[in-house]
């Protein structure tokens, strides 16, 4: 199958659904974590989740290290969905990914999406959780992830094939999450709305206000029942919060163009969703 086919889970685009939501995992996560979110968010919303390489059923592919990289993929193959509204989910690195994809398709003279949600993530003017571990061999990796976040379970530690195949994108990830330098660019024009999780020992409220230097439109910030990870213990909440805030008659999208769905480039079934990340990072 091609990357395309494989960017964005599920891989078919459903056209009669009025908003559709990109995700973005946080590092080494993989796109099923938005799995139940697709339910829970239709019909007004469709969910797609976004699998750079070395992630999911991608696992195979050389990952990216850079969230330029991550970017101009998603850029590359942006779904063509016409005058309707999408807006963007990114937590922790998937929030910086998110927001330097709004950045990349605005200098491009593209839509824009119409709200930008982020959780469990610092602005990226802070820069990244110091001291930096993504270039220490794979044991000190290792151990500095889980003495940071404590997102790898123990079955997959104590599983070398499984720890093989997430290793070289967690890596990856946490690359160009050290490595990404921000940029003061313009504020954007839609609503940012932040989340954060009450127990989070890495990300603090006072932090993730200021989010609000992002954009010109409404902020508002939420705080949710969780740690660093609260979009798993609090799904129902978030997904609420996010339907609410996303709510906009049906009736005033058009319908689409009879035909315009054969262009569209999602061709996938829904039998991968079972998948399960394999771990917890930012």
């Amino acid at each position: 199958m091609s990357a395309r086919s494989n960017l964005f889970v599920p891989a078919r685009l459903e056209i009669n659904q009025g908003i559709t939501l990109f995700c973005f995992p946080y590092a080494g996560g993989s796109p099923y974590l938005f799995m139940d979110w697709v339910t829970k968010l239709q019909p007004e919303v469709q969910v797609l989740a976004v699998q750079t390489p070395g992630h999911g059923v991608r696992f195979s592919e050389r990952p990216h290290s850079s969230i330029a990289a991550m970017v101009a993929e998603v850029v590359d193959n942006f779904p063509i969905i016409g005058d309707r509204p999408f807006a963007f989910y990114g937590h922790s690195l998937g929030a910086v990914i998110a927001l330097e994809l709004a950045r990349q398709l605005r200098r491009m003279g593209r839509p824009q999406p119409c709200h930008l949600f982020v959780g469990g993530a610092r602005p990226p003017h802070y820069g990244p959780i110091e001291p930096h571990i993504h270039h220490l061999e794979d044991q000190g990796f290792l151990d500095g992830v889980q003495s940071r976040y404590s997102g790898i379970p123990a079955a997959v530690l104590n599983e070398p094939e499984l720890l093989a195949i997430l290793l070289p994108a967690l890596r990856a990830d946490f690359t160009a999450y050290e490595t990404y330098v921000h940029q003061p660019e313009a504020p954007l024009d839609c609503p940012i709305s932040a989340f954060a999780g009450e127990s989070d020992p890495l990300v603090d409220v006072e932090a993730i206000s200021n989010w609000k230097s992002y954009t010109n439109a409404d902020f508002d910030l939420k705080i949710m029942r969780g740690d660093h990870f609260f979009l798993r213990e609090s799904s129902e909440a978030l997904t609420i919060e996010i339907k609410h805030r996303l709510r906009a008659p049906v009736s005033q999208i058009e319908d689409p163009v009879d035909g315009a769905e054969e262009g569209l480039p999602f061709r996938e079934k829904r039998t991968d969703w079972q998948k399960q990340s394999l771990s917890r990072t930012p």
